[in-house]
């Protein structure tokens, strides 16, 4: 199997379609962060708030929906940021793209055979 693929033929990208609204996206666009204190924590310790609760039709979408902690998703409540004296650190928006897992390969551990297709920078 080759470790490297020539196309003859230039290949044009897919276009980029709307970021899936979902937890986790939710998460990374918030840095794992949660909008009202400031904590950083782990996906299991964070909460979906919506900033205008559903109670009060408050749509579940980018512009609507922080990642908080427990304790300021149970402190908020059922009150906007406004009413409960809560400020957000961050307007919620709808992301444009969210960083995805890549490979980190160090100019140590490229295979021999990728060095006349890549551009190493030297520093």
């Amino acid at each position: 199997m080759p470790s490297v693929l020539r196309l003859k033929t230039y290949v044009r990208p897919r276009a980029v379609a709307a970021v899936r609204f979902c937890r986790e996206n939710v998460y990374i666009r918030d840095n794992y962060t949660c909008q009202y204190c400031g904590t950083k924590l782990a996906a299991k310790q964070l909460t979906l708030d919506h900033v205008v609760p559903a109670s009060h039709n408050g749509p579940k979408n980018w512009t609507n929906v922080v990642s908080a902690c427990r304790d300021c998703n149970q402190k908020k409540a059922n009150r906007t940021p406004r009413t409960a004296n809560m400020p957000l650190l961050n307007e919620p928006r709808a992301p444009s793209w969210l960083p995805t897992l890549e490979l980190e390969i160090g100019e140590d551990h490229i295979p021999p055979d990728w060095t006349p297709y890549l551009r190493l920078s030297t520093g």
